[in-house]
C-alpha cells in the first residue's frame, strides 16, 4: 500500500476536452491518447522528436503525465463520434510503466469494448497481457506489438521492453484466439529486415504495417532500393499486409 501511494505522489495528472480524436494515421479512422510523454524514449520516436521540434517549450518526453478524466472522456466522446477503429494508443504507449500503478488502459478500455468501435492497441510492452482476460471477450479488438528487430535494440529502444518479450506476448495473445497484427516502423536501415521478421512471426500474426523512418533523415533512396524485392515476396508469400503512404511514395510508378 506504501508503494502505491508513493508512486501516486510522483503521478502528475493533467485534464482534456476530448479523447478520442479524428486520426491523420492512414490505418485507423481515430486515435486516443491517455498519457503524455512516454517512458520508453525511443531515440526514433516521431512524437518525441516532433514535440522538439515544435512546441515552445519542449517537454521532458519521459515526464509522463495520465490523463485523469480519461474514462469518463471516452464515454462521451463513444457517445457523439461515428463508429470507426480507433487506435490506441498514437504518440505514446498506453503499456508504459506507469501503467502498472495507474491501471488506466483497462478501464478505458473497458469502455470502448462494450461500444461499436473497433479498438487497435499497439504497444511495446508484455503488460498488456495482463489485460488478455478482458480482450479475449470482445471481437472489436486486436493486439498489435511494434517489432523494429527479431533482437533487442536498446540503444534505439533504451527503456522499452525488448523485441525478444513482445514476441512472446504476441504468442500469447494469438493462443488465446486475440487477432494481432505487428507494426514494422519504423523501418531502421541496418537494424530492421521485414522479410525475416515477417517470415518468423506470420504463424501467429494476422497482418502486418510496414513504415518508414520519420524525422531522422533516411534517404529516400534507400526504401526505393528495398521496397520492390519485398513487396515481390510478400505477394508471392500471400502475406497479409499494408505498406503505409509515405513508404510506398518511395516506389517509382514503374515498381
Amino acid at each position: 500500500m506504501k508503494r502505491k501511494e508513493s508512486w501516486r505522489r510522483r503521478v502528475v495528472a493533467i485534464r482534456r476536452k476530448t479523447l478520442i480524436r479524428r486520426s491523420r494515421v492512414e490505418w485507423t479512422d481515430y486515435n486516443t491518447n491517455i498519457y503524455r510523454g512516454c517512458a520508453h524514449n525511443c531515440k526514433y520516436c516521431y512524437a518525441r522528436l516532433m514535440t522538439k521540434r515544435f512546441e515552445p517549450k519542449p517537454l521532458d518526453w519521459r515526464d509522463v503525465k495520465m490523463v485523469e478524466n480519461a474514462v469518463e472522456l471516452a464515454r462521451r466522446d463513444i457517445r457523439t463520434l461515428p463508429p470507426g477503429r480507433i487506435m490506441f494508443c498514437s504518440m505514446t504507449d498506453p503499456y508504459q510503466p506507469i501503467e502498472a500503478e495507474t491501471g488506466l488502459a483497462r478501464k478505458v478500455l473497458e469502455v470502448l469494448l462494450n461500444s461499436p468501435f473497433h479498438v487497435l492497441i499497439l504497444t511495446k510492452s508484455p503488460l498488456v497481457t495482463r489485460d488478455f482476460d478482458l480482450i479475449r471477450s470482445h471481437p472489436n479488438v486486436e493486439v498489435g506489438f511494434t517489432i523494429t528487430s527479431l533482437e533487442d535494440i536498446p540503444f534505439w529502444e533504451p527503456y522499452a521492453s525488448g523485441n525478444k518479450k513482445r514476441i512472446e506476448a504476441l504468442k500469447k495473445a494469438h493462443s488465446m484466439g486475440i487477432k494481432t497484427f505487428v507494426s514494422i516502423e519504423p523501418w531502421i536501415p541496418d537494424v530492421t529486415y521485414p522479410q525475416p521478421i515477417i517470415e518468423k512471426l506470420r504463424e501467429f500474426v494476422d497482418r502486418f504495417i510496414i513504415g518508414s523512418m520519420q524525422y531522422c533523415d533516411v534517404p529516400r533512396s534507400f526504401y526505393a532500393k528495398s521496397l520492390p524485392a519485398l513487396i515481390s515476396w510478400l505477394k508471392e508469400n500471400k502475406i497479409n499486409y499494408y505498406l503505409k503512404r509515405e513508404l510506398r511514395s518511395c516506389l517509382s510508378p514503374s515498381d
